[in-house]
C-alpha cells in the first residue's frame, strides 16, 4: 500500500516567532514536509531544529511588507502545483489560496492563527497607518483579499485554531466552526536558570502590541530595568528606539541568536505583554515554563491559560501607563520568585507530548 504523504504549507519563515516554532513541531509530530513562501536566514534553521523531511521554498525572500504580501499571494496561487502529490495538506497563516492546487480527494486542513486582522477586527487601526491618498487603494485591496480569503477557507475540510478567543473570532467574522489545538512548548528549552535584575518584553514592535506603553512606564521608573527584544523589520522599531534612547534603564536588543534569546527569558524577573485583544501568543507560556510570571492585559486568549496572581498579573484592557507601573511595582523580584512553581506547573499543560498526541489523533480522524 502506498504511504500517505502529508505537507504543511506556511506563508513564510520570516523570523523566530511562535508560529514558526509551531509549524516545525507540527511537521515533526506528523512526519510532514514543509512548503513556505521562503525560509529566511532570520528565522529558524530547520535542520538545526532536527527537522529531517523535505523543505520546499515557493518564492524568494522579500521583507518589505506590502510587496511581500502581493508577491506571495501570486506565488501561492501559481507556484504550488506540487500539492497534487500530497494526500493531506495543512495550511498555516496567509497561504490558503494554494488550496486551489490540491487534488480533490486530499484532506485539506487550515490551522487558523486568526482571520487576517487587517481585513477584520483591526482593519480601522491598519487604515489609519496608510497615507491618506493611498486609502482608496487599501480599501479596494481589502475588499478583493477578503472575498478571496472567504472563498478559499470554505474549501477546507477542517479548521483548527489556537484558542477560544480565535475560535470566537472565526465564528463572528466567517460564521465557521473550528477545533482548538493549543500550540506546544518544548519545556526543556524554557527553564528557570536564575533571576536577573530586569523585566523583559519580546513582543513584535507593532502598534497593536503596545510596546510604547511599556517603554513609557519604565521612563517613569528609572530604578527598574527593561530589556526589549525586536527583529529587523518590526514596523514600530524606529519609534521604540527613539522613545528609549535617552533612558539608561531601557535596553533595546536587535535580533538575538537562539542562545541569547533563551538566556534573556531564563534570567529575567518577569515578562510583560499587553497586546490589543491578542488571538494567541506563545511567549507567556514560554515565560511560565521558565518559571517567570507575566504581566498581561485582561483581554484576549490569556483568560484560557491564566491563574491570576499565581502565574500572571493582569492590568485593565485599556492598559494605561499608570496601570502598568502599578503592576510592575507589585510584581517585585520576591513576588516573582514566589510564583515560580505555579508557573512551571501550568506550563506543563502545553507540553509537546500532549500536542503530538492531539494533532495526530485529529489528522488521522478526519476522512
Amino acid at each position: 500500500m502506498q504511504n500517505k504523504k502529508t505537507i504543511i504549507v506556511h506563508d513564510t519563515f520570516l523570523y523566530k516567532w511562535w508560529w514558526e516554532r509551531l509549524i516545525i513541531m507540527m511537521a515533526k509530530a506528523l512526519k510532514a514536509d514543509i512548503a513556505s513562501g521562503f525560509f529566511s536566514h532570520w528565522s529558524f534553521d530547520l535542520r538545526y531544529e532536527w527537522f529531517e523531511w523535505k523543505m520546499i521554498p515557493i518564492s524568494s525572500e522579500v521583507f518589505k511588507k506590502w510587496l511581500r504580501h502581493i508577491k506571495l499571494k501570486f506565488s501561492f496561487l501559481f507556484n504550488t502545483k506540487f500539492l497534487k502529490d500530497y494526500d493531506t495538506i495543512i495550511f498555516s497563516w496567509d497561504c490558503i489560496s494554494a488550496v486551489r492546487n490540491a487534488k480533490k480527494d486530499a484532506k485539506k486542513i487550515f490551522y487558523c492563527h486568526t482571520p487576517p486582522r487587517y481585513l477584520y477586527d483591526l482593519r480601522e487601526l491598519y487604515l489609519k497607518k496608510v497615507p491618506f491618498l493611498l486609502r482608496p487603494f487599501f480599501n479596494l485591496a481589502s475588499i478583493f483579499f477578503r472575498k478571496m480569503y472567504e472563498r478559499d477557507i470554505k474549501k477546507m475540510d477542517l479548521i483548527l485554531t489556537n484558542s477560544i478567543n480565535t475560535k470566537n473570532r472565526i465564528k463572528e467574522y466567517l460564521w465557521l466552526d473550528s477545533i482548538i489545538v493549543y500550540p506546544p512548548v518544548i519545556l526543556d528549552r524554557f527553564k528557570y536558570i536564575s533571576q536577573g535584575n530586569y523585566y523583559l518584553s519580546f513582543a513584535r514592535l507593532a502598534w497593536a502590541k503596545r510596546v510604547d506603553t511599556i517603554v513609557k512606564a519604565f521612563q517613569n521608573m528609572p530604578d527598574k530595568k527593561l530589556k526589549i527584544i525586536h527583529w529587523i523589520n518590526d514596523p514600530q522599531k524606529e519609534e521604540i528606539i527613539e522613545l528609549s534612547k535617552w533612558y539608561k534603564n531601557i535596553e533595546v536588543i536587535p535580533s538575538p541568536n537562539d542562545e541569547q534569546f533563551y538566556n534573556y527569558i531564563w534570567n529575567c524577573i518577569a515578562t510583560i505583554y499587553i497586546p490589543v485583544n491578542e488571538d494567541f501568543w506563545m511567549s507567556p507560556v514560554e515565560s511560565m515554563s521558565a518559571g517567570k510570571p507575566c504581566i498581561w492585559v485582561n483581554e484576549g486568549w490569556l483568560k484560557e491559560s491564566i491563574i491570576n496572581w499565581k502565574t500572571w498579573i493582569l492590568i485593565p484592557e485599556w492598559a494605561s501607563v499608570d496601570n502598568l507601573i502599578q503592576a510592575i511595582q507589585t510584581l517585585t523580584p520576591e513576588k516573582a520568585l514566589q510564583m515560580k512553581s505555579d508557573c512551571e506547573a501550568r506550563a506543563k499543560d502545553f507540553s509537546y507530548e500532549n500536542f503530538e498526541k492531539e494533532i495526530n489523533n485529529i489528522v488521522n480522524w478526519i476522512k
